[in-house]
């Protein structure tokens, strides 16, 4: 709020210019593509200030006191989100001091939906704001192209084709000129070094260093948080065997290393001095330096807390390299149920082991979840409950063998004869065996009486 005041009172007055038309798909762009990074504030800003525009004289103004209250919105948000439209590109502001202060705000063009898309910034951001299942609805929604069946050929005549500027017999064969150093783009990036770098790696540097590329590496190691030491590893890992730069691969990378630093959440648009809701995972489980792991499940521990999947698989496999579907789907499960790089380790590691080194997507998913509702956050917790869950499986595989040979023995066939004898000692009569137990009282009756004469024989 002291901030604010320095700069924006309610009786300050502001003068609103639109920079050019916009695209017809503005509206639709803002509220689904623009409103998750700026928030609803902000968009509701910008359109205000947009119709104002539109039926402000040049030499009128009005004061942001009158704007508040047709936004119904304090001051101190109106500044914040001015802030936010400011940061995101979509509003230049200029400030004129006199007798009073005077704001311009001059409106930019905002991207279209193919724009906003093609941008690695905003379409990454925005990836990480609403999911990537939403993302891929939303990309497929607004960023329709034009289907020509695959077996079409192009017939168009290009402007070279048709038009020339010199008379046919002056034509002569165009040099295109060399790059130079005029055309270098400014860049905070060691280009130097990393032109080194790559030729070290007997990579060819200008065809990965282009301007474009440049651009792109520039936006993306400020998403992720990445080093000028850990853009060296992203960097030769996103060439490919045909020396030439993979995006993909090289966000991917840069992905990694942001997990492996921050945590599982993933990274957004902060105000400063806000934080995430979620407190990276691995500043809890991080041993202190002065600690080293005595037994082998701490040093397990340790190892799972100092990389991501992607150099877990490298490291079992014998390439020395990892499935990029593999690794696609692993961290995409691991932002859908919000698991932390260590816990994601342990479940990939204990999936591997479990099912004969297959990772399959369904079997991950379901620990996953569950995972997710036990609220498993460490390295140390996630093996615990891998150790519980082994555990029970093995109980429950054993009781099950055993139920299985219960049922196979009382499946078994018995042989005729058997059954037979079986049946017929059945039928034996009642009869029968009344007087077999008759004969044995009689017996042992003779036998009382012929013990009861020795024993009065001997006593005479």
């Amino acid at each position: 709020m002291n901030d604010r005041i320095r700069h924006l009172l309610p009786n300050d007055r502001m003068k609103i210019f639109q920079k050019e038309p916009f695209y017809e798909d503005a509206e639709t762009v803002l509220t689904l593509l623009y409103q998750p990074l700026i928030t609803i504030k902000g968009v509701a800003v910008f359109q205000a200030l947009w119709k104002e525009s539109a039926y402000q004289q040049p030499q009128t103004s009005i004061s942001h006191h009158q704007m508040m209250n047709m936004l119904n919105m304090t001051l101190d948000d109106f500044y914040e989100a001015r802030k936010s439209l400011e940061a995101i590109g979509l509003l230049h502001s200029y400030k004129e001091e006199g007798s009073y202060r005077t704001l311009y705000y001059i409106l930019q063009k905002p991207y279209s939906a193919k724009g906003f898309f093609e941008d690695p910034m905003l379409s990454v951001l925005l990836e990480h704001h609403i999911g990537r299942d939403s993302y891929q609805r939303l990309k497929k929604r607004l960023n329709k192209g034009i289907q020509l069946p695959s077996n079409v050929q192009s017939v168009t005549h290009s402007f070279d084709d048709v038009f020339t500027m010199i008379p046919q017999e002056k034509v002569t064969e165009v040099i295109p000129n060399e790059p130079t150093e005029s055309n270098a783009i400014e860049t905070k990036l060691p280009l130097e070094w990393l032109h080194k770098m790559l030729t070290q790696q007997k990579i060819k540097a200008q065809s990965i260093l282009t301007p474009s590329n440049i651009e792109y590496i520039e936006k993306m190691i400020k998403i992720y948080d990445v080093d000028f030491l850990e853009l060296e590893k992203a960097l030769i890992w996103a060439v490919n065997e045909q020396q030439e730069f993979d995006r993909k691969e090289f966000q991917d990378m840069c992905k990694d290393i942001f997990y492996k630093k921050h945590g599982s959440v993933p990274p957004r648009l902060y105000n400063k001095g806000q934080t995430s809701t979620q407190e990276p995972n691995e500043v809890k489980q991080q041993p202190s330096s002065n600690q080293k792991p005595k037994t082998k499940e701490e040093q397990l521990i340790e190892r799972f807390n100092s990389i991501s999947h992607r150099e877990l698989l490298e490291d079992l496999s014998s390439s020395g390299r990892a499935s990029m579907k593999e690794i696609d789907m692993i961290t995409s499960i691991m932002e859908e149920h919000g698991l932390s790089q260590p816990v994601m380790n342990v479940l990939v590691d204990y999936v591997l082991k479990r099912n004969q080194n297959k990772l399959s997507k369904n079997y991950i998913e379901t620990i996953a979840a569950h995972w997710s509702r036990e609220d498993i956050s460490t390295a140390k917790e996630a093996m615990n409950i891998a150790k519980r869950e082994h555990h029970m499986y093995e109980t429950w595989k054993q009781k099950k063998n055993q139920n299985q040979k219960k049922q196979q023995r009382s499946k078994e066939v018995l042989p005729k004869w058997f059954e037979e004898e079986r049946k017929q000692k059945k039928q034996t009569s009642p009869s029968q065996k009344q007087g077999s137990n008759q004969g044995d009282v009689q017996k042992k009756r003779e036998e009382l009486e012929a013990f009861i004469k020795n024993y009065s024989k001997t006593k005479h």
